[in-house]
């Protein structure tokens, strides 16, 4: 089951990288269309069928495999919680990286920040919160899943960080994506990662689509400056997220770990050759070229 989930997502990331280059290319030449709907169209074409191919390969129902289930308004609004306490860390991830990796989500955000707050929306925030849950927290958590919940989150978390394809967002994806799991395996419900994956992304489409080009152009914090600034944010912030994952842990207690089928059996390796080529990929394409010293 992990050998064949290793090689299931070193397809994704070689049909990501190859398909979305070549559809993006079509597209740019043949359809005349904004930048931004290409990229929406380009979503579509690019995550569908990677998740019709697990569904297919694994033989199971798309209920179980995307863990889609109804979530009550509590466990919703305290995953949205969580997930809003959680952005002060990130944001120190990214002070803490930007010595050595440019903010790329920025300077992409700011190349779309001419398209329509609703394209921006659904581009940035929708159809993430949507593909990536269905792919991350949904095939990863299945099929990642004979390796017990700690390893299985991690795992999941893991492939959703090098996805990113550079080192800064590759750490906070790992903290944000290893949240977004440990909140799905506790609801069972898909629902309690795709909303406060909506909600961060959301967040980053208002504060850039609401940015006047006056606003844009301030004097640049020092390095010092803005890590006292976000660490306040986040020695702040703390008490609140630490309340909400009580009260989420209280909602949502551990269930039982299934025993395994065959205790006697063999244990699955979880570095296999795929799983090394995957990081490969990442290190050799998404994170030394990306890397800069100032």
């Amino acid at each position: 089951m992990v050998r064949r989930t290793n090689q299931y997502f070193l397809f994704v990331f070689l049909f990501f990288m190859l398909a979305s280059s070549l559809v993006g290319l079509l597209l740019t030449k043949f359809v005349p269309l904004p930048a931004v709907w290409n990229n929406i169209i380009m979503q579509f074409l690019v995550f569908i069928p990677m998740l019709v191919i697990y569904v297919k390969t694994e033989k199971t129902s798309v209920k179980e495999c995307f863990s889609i289930k109804p979530l009550s308004l509590k466990n919703a609004l305290i995953c949205l919680g969580i997930a809003y306490c959680s952005l002060p860390f990130v944001s120190l991830i990214v002070v803490l990286t930007s010595k050595i990796q440019p903010n790329l989500v920025e300077e992409t955000m700011n190349q779309l920040k001419d398209s329509s707050f609703f394209s921006l929306l659904l581009l940035i925030a929708v159809q993430p919160a949507i593909f990536e849950e269905m792919l991350f927290r949904g095939a990863a958590l299945h099929g990642y899943r004979s390796l017990g919940t700690k390893k299985t989150i991690l795992m999941s978390a893991l492939m959703f960080a090098m996805l990113h394809m550079n080192l800064q967002q590759a750490l906070y994806a790992f903290l944000l994506g290893a949240i977004f799991a440990f909140l799905v395996q506790r609801t069972g419900s898909i629902f309690a990662s795709m909303l406060p994956h909506f909600l961060i992304n959301a967040l980053n489409c208002f504060t850039i689509f609401e940015q006047s080009p006056q606003e844009g152009i301030v004097e640049e914090m020092t390095f010092m400056k803005e890590f006292l600034s976000v660490g306040l944010q986040c020695l702040i912030f703390l008490p609140f997220l630490i309340l909400l994952v009580y009260l989420f842990l209280r909602q949502n207690p551990a269930p039982a770990e299934a025993l395994p089928a065959d205790a006697d059996a063999p244990k699955e390796k979880i570095f296999t050759a795929s799983f090394w080529i995957i990081v490969a990929i990442f290190i050799l394409l998404g994170v030394l070229p990306n890397l800069y010293w100032k």
